[in-house]
């Protein structure tokens, strides 16, 4: 059950993904997967989406859901873009700086003025614990920690993200 006024659904697992549609307080919903190392779910209705489970109540443990991204749940390709080109990774201490070539968004083709250009998913090692960010950039660059100690290995890609879908993914070469 929706616990926020009005709940946004998303297409990537992230605050930051393109908006689909909303659920208002009070909507029973059905969850069909989550995300490996966060905390959003997937809804299933007329169009696959995610929301960010803190804004449900919830029958069940959400953490026993079969993890579906990535892997089982694909975002909108854009017909229009090609996707950035990762130019380099590379890290100092337990930091990882990622720079890939600059995207031009063509005026028109954001979703609203706030819209972040890239999307950038990383699989990091926090705690023993591998964590899933979904990070925003609207430069071609970001800096982000990434702890030794996990027992699997760290990664990621860049995505540029237009109102009508996103190009990529580009995969990060993990340094």
């Amino acid at each position: 059950t929706v616990t926020a006024d009005l709940l946004s659904c998303r297409y990537g697992p992230g605050a930051e993904y393109l908006y689909l549609y909303g659920l208002n307080k009070g909507a029973k919903i059905e969850l069909t997967g989550r995300a490996h190392g966060n905390n959003w779910v997937m809804v299933k209705g007329k169009n696959l989406c995610w929301v960010n489970a803190k804004f449900l109540e919830i029958q069940g443990d959400s953490q026993t859901l079969r993890a579906t991204y990535p892997g089982e749940y694909e975002l909108p390709e854009s017909p229009y873009y090609a996707p950035p080109a990762v130019l380099s990774a590379e890290r100092s201490g337990g930091s990882v700086t990622v720079k890939w070539t600059d995207v031009e968004l063509r005026a028109g083709d954001e979703e609203d003025a706030d819209m972040f250009i890239y999307i950038i998913e990383v699989w990091r090692c926090e705690g023993g614990q591998i964590v899933f960010d979904a990070l925003a950039s609207n430069y071609p660059e970001v800096t982000f920690v990434d702890e030794g100690g996990c027992a699997e290995p760290s990664h990621g890609r860049v995505f540029f993200q237009e109102k009508h879908g996103f190009a990529g993914p580009a995969d990060i070469p993990w340094p």
